[in-house]
């Protein structure tokens, strides 16, 4: 099954949660062990079977494994939600959020626009939207890993 990255707050095609895992924890530069020390695991080989999908990450141990591999944690909740509790997770969204969430890399990229000199910025042409896509298209995901 095929997870979900999201576009305004809204699933679209991506990565499962093991392929992310396996991505994130290649960029990381660290080891198994260290990952799995660093998270509250006893035994490194845990890690392996997340990367493998042959586990689910447990959603209690995403915060400690986000941090682990320095990645957003709000993130990786939302692909784990999408992925492992699809039904759950769209009764959440459509009656209890009713807005998107943000992850703290989101958050920071409007804390930049939120600087800029331009009151209440609206996109007002297509052109206006796609050179916003273009600017966002060069950053990279969490640690680097190409879009």
């Amino acid at each position: 099954m095929t997870a979900a990255i999201f576009d305004d707050g809204h699933p679209r095609a991506g990565v499962t949660v093991a392929e992310y895992l396996a991505q994130q924890i290649h960029l990381s530069g660290k080891t198994q062990a260290e990952i799995a020390r660093e998270a509250g695991f006893n035994k490194p080989n845990i890690i392996t079977m997340f990367k493998q999908g042959a586990t689910k990450l447990p959603m209690g141990k995403i915060g400690p494994v986000a941090r682990a591999l320095e990645v957003d944690p709000m993130h990786l909740y939302m692909l784990a939600m999408q992925e492992y509790e699809p039904d759950t997770w769209q009764a959440l969204r459509d009656s209890v959020l009713r807005q998107p969430l943000v992850t703290n890399n989101e958050m920071e990229i409007l804390q930049v626009i939120r600087q800029s000199k331009v009151s209440n910025p609206k996109i007002r042409t297509d052109e206006e939207r796609q050179r916003l896509l273009e600017v966002i298209a060069t950053l990279k995901p969490d640690n680097g890993a190409p879009g």
